[in-house]
């Protein structure tokens, strides 16, 4: 466990392996600067649920009070604006292009001055965003909710699955990754949805990798898997705590946090608590 806190830990998000946030509950922020990590002053009890930024003085956190966070370099503040229904993930393709999704179908949308809210068509709880500028931007949430973005709007793709799906993750339009309830992870190609056998029931809470070579699933219990010739297999992660996040800044150097303060480090031969 980390020794700087024993909250559970819910997001990272980094700009290499000198520079990487990790945001949890009880207003739990910390930073990892290449050699320790240090505990960050956020101002509040916030619970930061995801994190993304496009530079290391422009990182915005979506926060289950409601809230989206900055960090300009030097402090973290609340934004002014409304408070939303309990916020769970963010993304950005830009600094004048960020989404953030909160649960009872709420999208709103940051163009560079002001939040505004998007149409989603929808009032199910999403859970999280990705995109590419080459693809725009995808949302997945309860039910088999998986939203595309259509200009100002958004539209629900079919997708006949009643999963629970938590997280999204791609290499570009074509190759993407949603990971979910029941062991459910799916492989979507643009056009079509295609599961993927995990030969488990446990819940998947985030997917990632650093290349489409080289992608990974966290989720309950401890579990990680890794994507091996188009086959996920189980590989050991020294704990049974549930993981809820992943990044990391090359195949060699990457992180997994879940509960009571746990962080994970991969070296590039196997998972062991942090420092």
């Amino acid at each position: 466990m980390s020794k700087l806190t024993t909250s559970h830990l819910l997001s990272i998000f980094g700009f290499g392996a000198n520079d990487v946030f990790i945001g949890g509950a009880e207003g739990t922020i910390l930073h990892f600067d290449g050699s320790r990590w240090s505990k960050m002053d956020s101002g509040g009890r916030w619970t930061f649920k995801n994190l993304w930024g496009s530079a290391r003085d422009n990182v915005y956190a979506a926060c289950t009070d409601g809230k989206i966070l900055h960090f300009d370099g030097s402090k973290w503040a609340p934004l002014d604006m409304e408070s939303l229904p309990p916020m769970s993930g963010i993304w950005g393709l830009a600094p004048d292009d960020i989404y953030a999704c909160c649960r009872l179908g709420k999208i709103v949308h940051f163009d560079g001055s002001a939040w505004k809210h998007m149409k989603t068509g929808t009032d199910t709880d999403i859970a999280r965003l990705w995109g590419c500028k080459e693809g725009g931007m995808y949302a997945v949430g309860f039910d088999g909710l998986v939203l595309k973005q259509s200009g100002d709007s958004w539209r629900r793709l079919t997708f006949n699955s009643n999963s629970e799906l938590y997280g999204i993750y791609g290499f570009g339009p074509n190759d993407m990754y949603i990971a979910g309830s029941d062991g459910a992870i799916f492989k979507f190609d643009g056009s079509e949805f295609t599961e993927m056998p995990t030969r488990t029931m446990e819940f998947f809470l985030d997917v990632w990798g650093p290349s489409k070579d080289m992608v990974f699933a966290v989720g309950d219990a401890g579990m990680i898997l890794y994507l091996d010739g188009g086959q996920w297999t189980r590989i050991e992660s020294n704990t049974e705590e549930y993981l809820t996040a992943i990044w990391g800044s090359s195949g060699d150097n990457m992180y997994a946090v879940g509960d009571n303060g746990l962080i994970l480090h991969w070296n590039g031969d196997d998972w062991r608590a942090a420092d």
